[in-house]
């Protein structure tokens, strides 16, 4: 598969946004706090409606279909396991690297895991955005701006949220939540 095509990016995303969905899963199971475990699950949930645009989308060209606009595709009704999706098309050769699952729940392990959570964000952001420049259609052009959009927006509270426990030792509390997600 080419994939820097439309397809490829689709199918590269749609990896992207399964293995997002498995690492951030996976680091909620860890947080040393509940707070740091409902942002992670939250972020896990994002990816799977990340996931379900990218389906609906590369599903729509599968069957000679016109690029679907944002709402249309979010509204395309199929079964989805986040879990173990049954992705079409081709791995692509460069997967990232998995957070270890060995890591035991600690404030220096929930700072790994934003690192490596805002990397994968900037990954996935830089796909979307090279998608959107190719686009030659206004709805794909819509479906990456607005993932592009999701990527910075999850990067900056993983950034917010690495820098506060940087400076503090401990998760926020419920009056400066707000400042994190903007």
């Amino acid at each position: 598969m080419d994939w820097s095509s439309p397809k490829g990016i689709l199918r590269k995303g749609m990896s992207l946004e399964r293995d997002g969905y498995k690492f951030y899963k996976q680091v909620a199971d860890r947080a040393s706090d509940e707070r740091g475990k409902a942002m992670f699950m939250d972020l896990a949930h994002q990816e799977v409606d990340h996931l379900r645009l990218l389906l609906a989308e590369y599903q729509a060209l599968e069957a000679g279909e016109d690029w679907l606009s944002h709402d249309e595709a979010m509204a395309k009704e199929f079964d989805l396991n986040p879990d173990d999706p049954d992705l079409p098309g081709e791995e692509p050769d460069e997967t990232l690297p998995v957070f270890t699952p060995d890591r035991k729940p600690s404030l220096e392990g929930d700072l790994e895991a934003l690192k490596f959570g805002m990397k994968t964000e900037d990954i996935t952001r830089d796909l979307y955005a090279q998608g959107a420049k190719d686009a030659d259609n206004a709805d794909l052009k819509e479906a990456y701006r607005f993932l592009v959009g999701q990527e910075e927006r999850h990067y900056e509270l993983l950034q917010r949220t690495h820098e506060y426990l940087s400076q503090n030792g401990t998760w926020w509390d419920s009056d400066e939540y707000p400042f994190f997600i903007g």
